[in-house]
């Protein structure tokens, strides 16, 4: 894999996003069929929703930003009134017609389906309805007025293979190392006063509570974006652009591991991504050879234990603490998260 061809895939799969995920795919099909002329729907034609149950597990349970309640009908009252152009689409959406919305919800029809991952259909009309499959912003189908508006899908380079992931962390390119950067400085910020793992955990089970605040996602979660970055956000602070390296690292790890496991399932992403993706490139930080980061990837689930999904709900920031503790437990963990916090402020200087 080249710089390039890792660049364009990083930059697919980060993504600013207020509010989780799942509810924001449901948003999306929504304000995507209304900004390109769909009809809204009415109680006398009904809005058709269909979700797979691993979408319908979470959307059902993550409260909306700025409405503080949860559920499939917030999410589609958000989309409809939205403002966005892009998949951020609780960023901007008029808080006063959204209710209005939920107040008469029998436009809206909603059916789990057999199916697992991300797979969501959005029916406003026998002529209107898009799909959305796999990823949460991929468009799969898009029919608006009887016209096929279905966009042309880019083409991504594969995942990532563990080879690809020392190579291109250790040649240090530039645009890669700015995107390390950029994600974790865009992240939520951190709360002062708090340990990082206490950190973590409040971020994460806020966001699903309904904070608002953006969030920079990583191959389609939010939570696992909080979790790989405020670590390393930490790091920066002290050892300067010297740890990007490490970054560039867990941010491919973290595609790789998700190309091996479903992007969306009954599994927490946290146990099965994340947290190894982490553990990776902090080992590979030490000079961990990539027998010991594929120890680390079969390693730190087994020590975290079984974490079902169980919904997008606060107890994940309690799931979070218990991942984190996985990786603080394992010897790349470094020394300079016991170290007080520097006083200085800024960037600190390239090493």
């Amino acid at each position: 894999m080249t710089p390039r061809d890792a660049l364009r895939l990083l930059q697919s799969e980060i993504i600013q996003v207020a509010g989780c995920t799942e509810p924001a795919a449901i948003a999306f099909a929504f304000r995507t069929l209304i900004r390109l002329g769909a009809a809204p729907p009415d109680p006398r034609r009904p809005a058709r929703l269909e979700v797979s149950r691993d979408a319908f597990r979470n959307a059902s349970t993550a409260v909306v930003p700025r409405l503080n309640v949860p559920g499939i009908l917030a999410a589609a009252a958000a989309g409809l009134a939205s403002k966005a152009d892009t998949f951020n689409v609780f960023a901007d959406f008029d808080l006063r017609r959204a209710r209005a919305f939920m107040k008469q919800p029998d436009w809206l029809q909603t059916a789990p389906v057999r199916r697992t991952g991300l797979w969501v259909r959005l029916r406003l009309a026998p002529d209107s309805e898009i799909l959305l499959q796999g990823r949460h912003d991929h468009i799969q189908r898009l029919i608006v007025n009887g016209r096929d508006r279905t966009p042309r899908p880019p083409v991504l380079p594969p995942p990532p293979s563990l080879d690809d992931a020392f190579a291109l962390a250790r040649t240090r390119h530039p645009k890669l190392e700015a995107l390390a950067l950029d994600f974790i400085t865009r992240q939520v910020p951190s709360e002062k006063g708090f340990a990082l793992i206490d950190q973590v955990a409040r971020r994460v089970a806020g966001r699903m509570a309904g904070y608002a605040h953006p969030v920079m996602t990583i191959t389609g979660s939010g939570n696992q974006g909080i979790f790989l970055a405020l670590p390393y956000r930490h790091l920066h602070a002290r050892q300067g652009d010297a740890i990007l390296p490490a970054v560039v690292f867990s941010l491919l790890a973290q595609v790789h591991l998700s190309h091996r496991h479903n992007r969306l399932s009954s599994e927490c992403g946290l146990a099965t991504k994340a947290a190894p993706a982490l553990a990776a490139g902090l080992a590979f930080a030490r000079g961990a050879s990539p027998a010991a980061i594929r120890h680390l990837f079969r390693d730190i689930p087994s020590r975290i234990g079984p974490l079902p999904c169980e919904g997008a709900e606060p107890v994940c920031g309690d799931k979070a603490r218990r991942a984190l503790q996985a990786v603080i437990d394992d010897p790349s963990w470094p020394a300079e998260f016991s170290a007080s916090p520097p006083r200085a402020t800024g960037r600190p200087a390239k090493s």
